[in-house]
């Protein structure tokens, strides 16, 4: 009993509790960082010490069991249920039949993102001839979820070119393009003809927008995009454009009244549209 309690004591670091957990938790990222490759963020360091260790062993366990899953498809993660083909079912059957597919996913942490508007049929084709055939690893752990998007298979160039674009605009009028605003493109041409790298024309976006100190009465029509696309070459070109209208107050107080039209051009660049060459009012090259 004597030799344990000392084996015991030698695994303290600190007499106070508090202080040894803090010690071990420490001692425990290092091994996920060397082991895994994990990244701790600072704000962990404003947990109290019971709830830092109960989140690393989490890790801990998520890793080994993440390591250890073998993988198996879609399909037989959820028991090989049985279904019907698309065409073996009549229009009115294949909503009620998708419906119970995805939720028989979702009982399996399992989740199909649909960012666009499709016919049912096309959607449970995709389940079944497609997906299905996915493979992922088998395990069932708290909070881990397997998300696909449709879109990742199937590109809808239209939903992607209205993505650029919004980010575009809520950079604008948040005032926050830095160097991860993704939706410019590696260069980009100036009125004047100019090329200049995207490092120069987000640093241009700033320097405009520094001079106004904050957009009121924001205004703006539907935005209209159109691509066109070469299948062969996996490329393309798009555009979207609309018209605005807003107010934005300069440094002196003084309101300017800003409107018209905004075009966006775009190429597919990485699999992602992307920017290549804008107009935009408030904002002159």
């Amino acid at each position: 009993m004597e030799e344990e309690n000392k084996d015991q004591h030698k695994e303290n670091f600190s007499d106070k509790p508090d202080e040894n957990l803090r010690i071990e938790n420490e001692i425990l990222k290092l091994k996920l960082q060397a082991e895994r490759g994990a990244l701790f963020g600072g704000n962990m360091d404003d947990l109290p010490p019971e709830i830092e260790s109960e989140f690393l062993k989490n890790v801990q366990q998520f890793e080994g069991s993440f390591e250890k899953a073998k993988m198996i498809t879609i399909y037989e993660c959820i028991s090989k249920p049985t279904y019907k083909s698309v065409d073996e079912l009549k229009n009115e059957e294949i909503e009620a039949e998708l419906k119970s597919l995805v939720e028989l996913m979702h009982s399996k942490n399992i989740i199909l993102d649909v960012l666009g508007e499709y016919e049912h049929s096309v959607i449970y084709r995709f389940i079944t001839e497609e997906l299905f055939l996915e493979q992922i690893r088998d395990m069932q752990f708290p909070g881990y979820i397997h998300n696909f998007i449709y879109e990742e298979f199937h590109p809808n160039h239209t939903i992607d070119i209205e993505r650029t674009a919004q980010d575009f605009l809520n950079h604008w009028f948040e005032k926050n393009f830095d160097e991860n605003s993704t939706e410019f493109a590696n260069q980009l041409i100036t009125a004047g003809g100019e090329i200049l790298p995207r490092e120069e024309v987000i640093t241009k976006l700033h320097n405009c927008l520094n001079s106004y100190q904050r957009f009121t009465n924001i205004k703006f029509s539907d935005t209209d995009t159109s691509f066109e696309w070469n299948e062969n070459e996996k490329s393309g070109i798009g555009h979207a454009e609309g018209m605005f209208k807003y107010d934005a107050e300069i440094e002196n107080g003084e309101i300017i009244n800003l409107e018209g039209a905004f075009k966006l051009y775009m190429i597919n660049e990485d699999a992602f549209w992307r920017i290549f060459y804008f107009v935009f009012p408030g904002f002159a090259w």
